[in-house]
């Protein structure tokens, strides 16, 4: 009779707690929600959050404040979400940068990728181009594989610094192509572009749209992007892929993470309302308007995005001997 007893007062226990938990995510969210972005306003991860978040705001009936934390590329806003209240009340704008590259490249943060944060959906991706100067002689990337393999190390790439998606962009491209790049890495996007058009360096990788208005202008030579598919925005440039290097794909990815205790109806009802905002026709325009693909997922892809990338990167910084300094 005794265990009896205790079977069924364990039963209801479970029941309540159970109970509970489906009623709390049904409540959610309670306050406005934080959406921690860590660059500052104007970028396109900022661009992205805001006009996300304001439809986020619409399917919560809460509102959405985009919360700035720059700083160390990324790595503050990730640290501040993966410290927060794993209730989904402070979701976060993350990028390949802290929660892929950082912890291979040998970067200190204070976080583990693996055991603090839970996907919840991809937003969307957008694609670097591959220019170069007009002086080189090459306008494609047989060509520049031909005149690399003929010269090792007399090329050299600019970056926005080492370790940045641009650096091994060009890496990864050294290794397939097997040829050798001099790497030289600038400040920020803002330093290495004027560098690449001003002929300090020959090559570089960078976002899309803001290289196109040179490219037309003739200060720079489009050799490729790096998508598998070409961009709906510039469709006249080829992909690397397509030009002998099958496979290159190196694209910039967002998606939305929270606390990994966060519970899993809370994961799933913002899951929902993220899918229906990213399928609106004027949230899709806008964000490919600014260079950006979008594009949903479960968070089983999300998470499965970000394992492929730490799988190939940790592959690329070992070849290359890239650690930070």
């Amino acid at each position: 009779m005794t265990c009896l007893r205790y079977a069924i007062f364990t039963a209801c226990i479970l029941t309540c707690v159970s109970a509970g938990s489906a009623l709390g995510a049904d409540a959610y969210p309670t306050r406005p929600v934080r959406f921690v972005v860590g660059f500052l306003p104007g970028g396109p991860s900022d661009t992205i959050a805001r006009v996300v978040g304001g439809k986020l705001a619409e399917g919560l009936s809460q509102q959405v404040v985009v919360d700035n934390r720059a700083g160390a590329g990324g790595n503050v806003s990730a640290e501040i979400v993966a410290d927060a209240q794993p209730d989904g009340h402070t979701i976060l704008l993350g990028t390949g940068g802290p929660l892929v590259i950082a912890p291979v490249i040998g970067q200190k943060v204070g976080f583990d990728p693996d055991k603090d944060f839970a996907a919840v959906s991809k937003l969307g991706d957008s694609m670097s181009i591959l220019s170069a100067h007009p002086s080189l002689p090459a306008n494609s990337i047989r060509e520049l594989v031909a005149l690399a393999r003929a010269k090792p190390g007399d090329i050299n790439y600019a970056s926005s610094g080492i370790g940045t998606a641009n650096h091994l962009a060009a890496e990864l491209l050294s290794s397939m192509a097997g040829i050798k790049l001099t790497h030289i890495p600038f400040r920020g996007s803002g330093a290495a572009l004027p560098a690449l058009i001003g002929g300090e360096v020959k090559l570089g990788f960078g976002p899309l749209l803001p290289a196109i208005p040179h490219v037309k202008a003739g200060r720079l030579k489009a050799l490729g992007v790096s998508g598998l598919k070409r961009s709906s925005g510039a469709p006249d440039i080829p992909t690397i892929a397509e030009q002998g290097l099958p496979g290159f794909e190196v694209n910039s990815w967002y998606g939305v993470f929270v606390p990994s205790k966060t519970p899993k109806p809370v994961v799933a009802r913002l899951n929902k309302e993220l899918v229906r905002a990213l399928a609106l026709p004027d949230v899709k325009e806008r964000l490919s308007r600014d260079g950006v693909e979008p594009g949903s997922s479960t968070p089983e892809q999300l998470n499965a995005v970000v394992q492929a990338e730490k799988k190939l990167w940790t592959k690329v910084i070992k070849d290359a001997s890239i650690r930070v300094q």
